[in-house]
C-alpha cells in the first residue's frame, strides 16, 4: 500500500500515517459528486450524504466503504511491519545465526511456543508503532526461545501478562532500575520501613537530575512511568540502611519481567 518500508513505518510512524492521510484524500476525491449530483440531491433530497467543509459532498455508502477499506490496509500493514521489525530485532540480538532461526522455528512449530509469540505479537498490536517496546520484545523472544519454553509455558504466560500491564515507558524505566538514586529525607511518613508520605518528587528530581533530563514534557513522562510501575506493585520506597535515606526498590515480580526483558 505504501512505498515506505517497515522499519520506517515503526520507527516513523507519523510520517506514515501523513503519507497515508494523503492516500486516504485521493480515494474520496475519486468519489466526489459531480455538480449535476449535487444540484439532483439538493432539490430532490432523496440519497444520503455527506457534507463537511473539508470533504464536500460524498455518496454516503462509497465514503464510508473507502474509510472501511483504508483502515483496513492500514491495520494489516502496521501489524506486518511491526512484526517483521520485531523479528529483524530479535535476529540482530541473537547475530543471525543459523542455530537462532532453528530456534524461533522450534518455537513457532511447537503449540506452547506459537502461542507465546502470539500473545507477544497482541502486545505489539495493543500499541501504536514503539521502538522502545519493540526492543523489550525482541528480548523477551530471544529469553524464551532460547529456554524450555514447554516445560516453562506457564511461567512465561505469567511475565508477559505482567508486561502487558505495563507502558513501553514504565519498561525501559524499569529496566534502568539500577540508576534510580536515594534521597534524603526530611519529614516522612512510613510503615515497616516502606515510606508511605509522598516520596516521587524527591525520587524524580534525584533521577531527572542524574539523567541530565530537564525536558518537562520528558519529567512528565517519567512521573506516570514511575506511578505505572508503584500502582502495579513492581517497586517501591523504602528506608535504606543508612539514616534518614530512602531509596526505590524493586518487588520479586519485577525481578521476573527483568529476565524477560533485558
Amino acid at each position: 500500500m505504501s512505498n515506505i518500508t517497515p522499519i520506517n513505518i515503526v520507527t516513523s510512524p507519523t510520517e506514515y500515517f501523513e503519507s497515508q492521510k494523503k492516500n486516504l484524500e485521493t480515494r474520496l476525491q475519486e468519489i466526489e459528486l459531480t455538480e449535476e449530483e449535487k444540484e439532483k440531491i439538493i432539490s430532490e433530497k432523496t440519497i444520503k450524504t455527506i457534507r463537511d467543509k473539508t470533504l464536500g459532498m460524498f455518496k454516503i455508502g462509497e465514503a464510508i466503504n473507502t474509510f472501511l477499506n483504508w483502515n483496513e490496509e492500514i491495520d494489516s500493514e502496521l501489524k506486518n511491519a511491526k512484526k517483521e521489525y520485531l523479528l529483524n530485532s530479535y535476529f540482530d540480538k541473537t547475530e543471525q545465526s543459523e542455530n537462532s532461526i532453528k530456534q524461533i522455528q522450534q518455537f513457532l512449530t511447537s503449540p506452547q511456543g506459537n502461542t507465546l509469540f502470539n500473545k507477544i505479537i497482541r502486545i505489539l498490536d495493543n500499541t501504536p508503532p514503539d521502538i522502545e517496546l519493540t526492543d523489550h520484545l525482541a528480548n523477551v523472544l530471544k529469553n524464551i526461545t532460547n529456554s524450555d519454553f514447554i516445560k516453562l509455558f506457564d511461567d512465561h504466560k505469567f511475565a508477559l501478562n505482567q508486561i502487558e500491564l505495563l507502558t513501553p515507558q514504565a519498561l525501559t524505566l524499569l529496566s534502568d532500575h539500577k540508576s534510580w538514586p536515594a534521597w534524603n529525607l526530611e519529614s516522612y511518613g512510613s510503615q515497616g520501613g516502606r515510606i508511605t508520605s509522598n516520596w516521587m518528587p524527591d525520587f524524580i528530581s534525584g533521577y531527572s537530575s542524574t539523567k541530565n533530563i530537564t525536558d518537562p514534557n520528558l519529567i512528565l513522562k517519567i512521573t506516570h512511568s514511575m506511578n505505572d510501575l508503584v500502582k502495579n506493585n513492581y517497586a517501591y520506597a523504602n528506608l535504606t540502611n543508612q539514616s534518614l535515606v530512602a531509596a526505590v526498590f524493586i518487588t520479586d515480580i519485577a525481578k521476573i519481567i527483568l529476565k524477560y526483558i533485558q
